[in-house]
């Protein structure tokens, strides 16, 4: 009944038929539900059972980890931070610290009902949005230039709901799906004519052109304003200070810090932390101004004893006064950057791994990234080369960084830069690059297509985000221009590389 209705609609949009405009629509439907009609009439014949669709259908299953995540991780973060009970959120807290404890938080009293249905109602509003205006602008487009609408969007569409925050307003959904897919893909000849990722287009376009509701304290829930209510009557409850107070900045908002806090003030702080199990490099440094400072402020106390306003005032104190110098200021700064580098609380590399962290709804769990990565490489969909590239390019960019904060300058690197001391295996937890390594940066279209070519894509790509990340404390997530960067790059990459094979095969100049 399906194929007479398909085959009935397809007559009546036949060349020369008043609907014949609407034909790409039908024969997208059709191509949709049942195998794309198209054989090749002239040689040469290649037999592949993987047509466009088919690699498509492949990623998307691919990212069916990354969407349970998604919807799991916003609906929990939602019920813990809107409830407005700080002991819900202590005891969410006490819980991350084991699977058992996390599970049995979320099972008691039937809490993960409530959770799915948070999460579901966060995350699939965002792709309903995204799939109909993105859809439509490739619907119009394709029946204007009477060509069939391509699969392409069937990734495209649920990769950019993947990338935003679960704050963003509707309309600016689908303001930015619409002018990214009609700037980075329609105007350039649709699907499988762009120079750079549309998904990724889309997301710089909302981010540049709406910065408030893309930065900032906005990743928890669907109501900035309610969270922030529910997080401010919490810590009046508690009676908790603003630096040990609950908040809603994500990892990266926490690293993101200005150079002029050092190595040696984060270290400091960290001594008066609880559960530093890291031997500080920087504690020679530390302990002779802190003797300083104790014999000329008379303060009774020890190095790791210290109250609250002890320690801000031992950091932000001047140097001849014994301190450490920072500008008052950037304490607070400091104080959660020292959090973050020394795990404390729920911000341990476990939870970042698996994804009880706060940021985009695809972007906080690098395991189910992970399990995307394995699948697309497996499929032979992925491109493995890309993705190691861009880890090892990320990697030992932050190496090289922390090794040279922590080697070199005065007192060994005390008085460098904390953010570029931070561990070089953490930024691989943090942000959005698991999700770029595995799914974005490896755009068949958009990517570099020989072999050597990609190594070197990848690791070019990876190497940009973290100097975004380290040195321009404006904007820490430097992963989605590093990626249009490398887009843009690509077709260069592929020239030189296959040049090169050339002379060194053929002795071709």
């Amino acid at each position: 009944m399906l194929r007479r209705f398909l085959d009935f609609q397809l007559s009546l949009t036949e060349p020369g038929k008043p609907l014949h405009r609407m034909r790409p629509l039908v024969a997208a439907l059709d191509t949709f539900l049942y195998e794309a009609p198209n054989k090749t009439k002239g040689a040469p014949h290649i037999r592949d059972a993987v047509d466009l669709k088919r690699w498509m259908i492949i990623v998307f299953f691919a990212l069916l980890p990354c969407i349970l995540m998604a919807i799991w991780n916003a609906g929990i973060q939602k019920f813990v931070y809107a409830s407005g009970n700080y002991k819900l959120m202590n005891e969410f807290i006490a819980s991350c610290h084991s699977l058992s404890d996390y599970v049995h938080f979320a099972l008691k009293d039937s809490r993960y009902l409530t959770i799915l249905k948070l999460g579901a109602m966060a995350f699939f509003p965002i792709v309903v949005i995204s799939y109909a205006v993105g859809g439509l602008c490739e619907g119009i487009f394709a029946c204007v230039r009477n060509h069939e609408i391509a699969e392409g969007f069937l990734v495209t569409g649920i990769l950019y709901a993947l990338i935003l925050p679960p704050t963003i307003p509707y309309w600016m959904a689908a303001v930015g799906v619409a002018a990214g897919v009609i700037l980075s893909k329609e105007l350039f000849g649709g699907t499988g004519m762009n120079i750079m990722n549309p998904a990724l287009c889309c997301r710089a376009f909302v981010f540049f052109t709406f910065p408030g509701q893309m930065s900032g304290d906005v990743w928890v829930g669907t109501n900035p304003t309610t969270i922030r209510e529910s997080l401010i009557a919490m810590n009046h409850e508690a009676g908790l200070g603003p630096l040990d107070g609950y908040t809603q900045a994500t990892p990266l908002a926490k690293f993101n810090m200005g150079l002029e806090i050092k190595r040696v003030h984060v270290d400091a702080i960290a001594t008066n932390l609880k559960d530093v199990a890291q031997d500080i490099s920087t504690m020679p440094v530390i302990q002779k101004q802190f003797e300083k400072w104790s014999s000329i402020s008379n303060a009774q106390t020890s190095l790791g004893s210290l109250v609250p306003e002890q320690l801000k005032d031992f950091v932000t104190s001047s140097i001849d006064a014994g301190g450490l110098g920072l500008s008052p200021d950037n304490y607070d700064n400091a104080y959660r950057f020292a959090g973050l580098q020394y795990e404390q609380g729920i911000q341990t590399d476990w939870n970042f791994f698996f994804g009880n962290k706060l940021g985009s709804f695809g972007e906080i769990s690098v395991f189910a990234c992970l399990l995307g990565a394995l699948f697309l490489v497996y499929t032979r969909v992925g491109a493995w080369r890309t993705m190691v590239g861009m880890v090892l390019g990320a990697y030992c960019t932050a190496l090289a960084f922390q090794l040279i904060a922590c080697n070199t300058g005065v007192d060994g690197g005390a008085w460098n830069p904390a953010i570029l001391a931070f561990p070089a295996y953490k930024h691989l937890l943090l942000g959005g690059l698991a999700f770029g390594v595995v799914f974005m940066a490896t755009d068949p279209v958009s990517s570099a297509s020989i072999k050597l070519s990609k190594w070197v894509y990848g690791f070019l790509i990876g190497m940009i985000a973290i100097f975004i990340r380290a040195i321009n404390p404006a904007y820490p997530e430097g992963v989605m221009l590093a990626i249009l960067a490398g887009n843009v790059f690509a077709p260069l990459i592929d020239h030189y590389v296959a040049a090169s094979y050339r002379r060194r095969v053929y002795g071709i100049k």
